[in-house]
């Protein structure tokens, strides 16, 4: 009830003050005489320190007590959670909406749970260094660097510093690796002196084995949180609030979404400039007489699937107890008979599938072998094998796969929770016992497309981040002068010429509130600030150049999965962008005939949870497996939010040519049945957060896409230019 009483007089409280407050709350001291005690120190957040010194003049605080109760809680529960668990639970019991209802446009933020809070600061990769090969110049340098990379075993790990002058391999014909061997992807090192450039085209087999076994030895480790919660000792800092950014005494003033979570910062007494940058003064014009050869070269684009030509809406009710409630069980019932319908679609291109019959039909099945296609409830391992339960449209069973089975064990750690799964057998009385299990994945062979007439080029980006403190603006501002022309060498000039398309995967500015003490760590605290920084620097980008951008789990959009776009009131200046189109997450964009599916990538948190050996330092891996259950967030109910929509648009139906997504803040890139898996990166520098959890990003790298082969031409590195890598 105190979460609930303060929020409604908006007020906040940190989770240490309220275990100090909530046993003496009504019993001891009234939200009034709380409140005045806050309002005579001039905060609206009562911390640790504020509720020691309000229990100390009530004379009920006792340190020894305090210790004792909170070290028995933290064991079982970490506070942040609890605390998280509290907010949800009162919120839901006394707003007159749900949490659980649709985002609107008034409503660009939810509370974050702490599971939230984890994955929107801390996914990110760990990066292994330098990698120092044979024949490499250590001579600084001066202009952007062009970092080399390697796929070893089809997966590609970015190693730290980009490689310098000296370095030169032979090129080869491009062909798909396998398992072993090393991938085609340019790479250009640069000392800024045109004369010394050199074109680096790594092709299969170009590498010699020691440098192989260097890039293996330079593989990230998995990274340690600092303390047993995951989060560190991360809280706001009441004195941030108290003196101002600089201690210049201006107090913020907050304005508040529907459930008291602060939406957006402005300073009561600033008027006209402000004094942070939106990047106005960033004005970047073509290089004289630079040859652009991508203008020459017809536009042929097209959005395959967008959300928003998807024509349903979400169901909208007043409180989950009432009749409208039912409205929600049905639409999230329609939900996954939408997916069952469409995996077993993609199922039937299978021929190995054979006969497949429904769940309640069972009985009727003697001695034949037949298949069932189901959404996976549970799974358990047992002695002899391992256990699941079953549901299609029609019933349930329980199915039961043995360990003498082919592939048995690798099938089971590869179900995710309501996945979508075929298993062929024999029925039993109460069990279906099976001999073979089908992921819905992607086929091994695909049928070769038509080569284009002139090469043509896309650039992946994600993650940009502005308006945090820690936003590589240097960086992008190299960027954007290197798209311009203001190359070293004939082989850049080459790649930049033909750079047509720019895609950019969600997150594009940091938001305000996404996570506990953001707004210590933001250098535009203002979330329709943001969005005009953004477009002053995206306004750089020739206008040749089609920038396709969608949201991410840090936009002004929708929180729950598919978000159908912008809210247009919040990011209104990328909208009047000439050269941008505005796409969904997902989205599946059509250029020159290959298709290249677009997703932020917060799927890749439920992988990390529920697939052994993933981590969210080898984002390409889980991107795989995303890939083979055929859906970008197949468990409902876990750390990635799912909408109430009629119909499950995250199944992904055809099979890309190339599948990007962002998220975790570190680049890796892998080929999985002829699909280029690669996840773009970012460009923020490591947080406080990160920090404390031991997480170094690679931020500042660009990777370049043959769209003909929708596969890695080259990575383009200005981390040299981001402060704090």
């Amino acid at each position: 009830m105190l979460i609930e009483d303060l929020i409604k007089n908006k007020y906040l409280i940190t989770p240490s003050a309220y275990y100090l407050l909530e046993p003496h709350y009504k019993r001891d001291f009234t939200l009034a005489e709380l409140i005045k005690f806050a309002k005579a120190r001039g905060t609206f957040v009562i911390d640790s320190s504020i509720a020691e010194a309000f229990l100390t003049e009530k004379g009920l605080f006792s340190t020894g007590e305090f210790t004792e109760q909170t070290s028995v809680e933290a064991s079982e529960e970490g506070p942040l959670e609890a605390f998280q668990e509290e907010i949800s639970e009162e919120i839901a019991e006394s707003a007159e909406t749900p949490v659980s209802e649709t985002v609107t446009a008034s409503q660009p933020e939810e509370i974050p749970s702490s599971e939230d809070f984890e994955s929107a600061e801390a996914s990110s990769s760990i990066s292994t260094g330098d990698v120092v090969e044979s024949g490499v110049s250590t001579t600084p340098s001066e202009g952007e660097s062009f970092e080399s990379t390697e796929i070893v075993g089809e997966t590609s790990i970015s190693t730290g510093t980009a490689l310098e002058l000296g370095q030169s391999i032979t090129p080869n014909p491009v062909e798909e690796p396998v398992s072993g061997e090393i991938s085609e992807g340019e790479s250009f090192v640069s000392t800024g002196t045109p004369e010394h450039e050199e074109l680096v085209d790594e092709a299969a087999g170009s590498l010699d084995s020691s440098l192989t076994e260097v890039v293996e030895d330079s593989l990230p480790v998995e990274a340690e949180p600092l303390n047993g919660n995951g989060y560190g000792n991360y809280t706001d800092s009441e004195e941030y609030y108290e003196n101002g950014e600089n201690g210049n005494g201006v107090k913020p003033k907050i304005v508040y979404g529907d459930y008291g979570i602060p939406i957006a910062y402005v300073g009561e007494d600033v008027e006209g400039e402000k004094s942070y940058s939106t990047y106005e003064d960033v004005v970047i014009k073509p290089k004289e007489g630079f040859h652009y050869r991508a203008k020459e070269i017809p536009d042929e684009w097209e959005l395959t699937f967008d959300v928003k030509n998807v024509k349903f809406e979400a169901p909208k009710v007043k409180n989950a107890a009432s009749k409208e409630g039912e409205i929600i069980i049905q639409a999230y019932s329609s939900y996954f008979k939408s997916r069952l319908r469409k995996m077993r679609r993609i199922f039937r291109e299978n021929p190995e599938i054979g006969t497949v019959i429904d769940i309640a039909k069972l009985s009727y099945v003697r001695d034949d072998e037949v298949t069932i296609i189901g959404l996976v409830n549970d799974k358990r391992e047992t002695a002899k094998g391992y256990m699941f339960e079953v549901e299609d449209a029609t019933g349930r069973v329980k199915v039961f796969l043995g360990r003498d089975k082919e592939n048995a064990s690798q099938a089971y750690n590869a179900i995710m929770p309501d996945s979508v799964v075929a298993f062929r057998g024999q029925p039993g009385r109460g069990i279906f016992f099976a001999n073979r299990v089908f992921l819905p994945d992607v086929p091994k062979f695909r049928r070769e497309k038509p080569p284009l007439e002139e090469k043509v080029y896309a650039i992946l980006l994600s993650d940009i981040h502005v308006g945090s403190n820690k936003f590589c603006e240097k960086a992008f501002e190299k960027f954007l002068e290197w798209l311009n022309g203001e190359v070293n060498s004939r082989a850049e000039e080459e790649l930049v010429s033909r750079i047509k398309y720019m895609i950019i995967g969600g997150d594009v500015v940091d938001g305000v509130g996404i996570y506990p003490g953001q707004y210590n760590e933001l250098a535009i605290p203002d979330i329709f600030d943001q969005y005009e920084a953004l477009a002053n620097l995206l306004r750089n980008v020739p206008e040749h150049i089609t920038m396709f951008i969608g949201p991410g789990n840090h936009d002004a959009a929708r929180t729950a999965l598919p978000q159908p776009g912008f809210y247009e009131e919040y990011a209104k200046p990328i909208y009047k962008l000439k050269n941008a189109v505005i796409i969904s997450n997902p989205a599946v964009i059509n250029l020159h005939g290959r298709e290249f599916l677009i997703a932020h990538g917060r799927g890749i948190e439920d992988v990390v949870d529920f697939i052994p050996g993933r981590t969210h330092h080898k984002p390409a891996e889980a991107m795989v497996d995303l890939l083979k259950l055929r859906h970008l967030a197949p468990t409902f109910g876990n750390k990635v939010p799912i909408a109430p929509d009629p119909e499950d648009t995250l199944v992904i139906e055809s099979v890309p040519d190339l599948f990007q997504a962002g998220h975790v803040h570190v680049m890796e890139y892998r080929i999985y049945n002829g699909v280029f898996v690669i996840n773009s990166g970012t460009w923020q520098a490591q947080t406080e957060f990160q920090k404390m959890v031991n997480i170094i990003p690679t931020p500042a790298r660009v990777p370049i896409i043959d769209v003909e082969t929708a596969r890695l031409r080259a990575v383009v590195s200005f981390d040299q230019f981001c402060e704090g890598v």
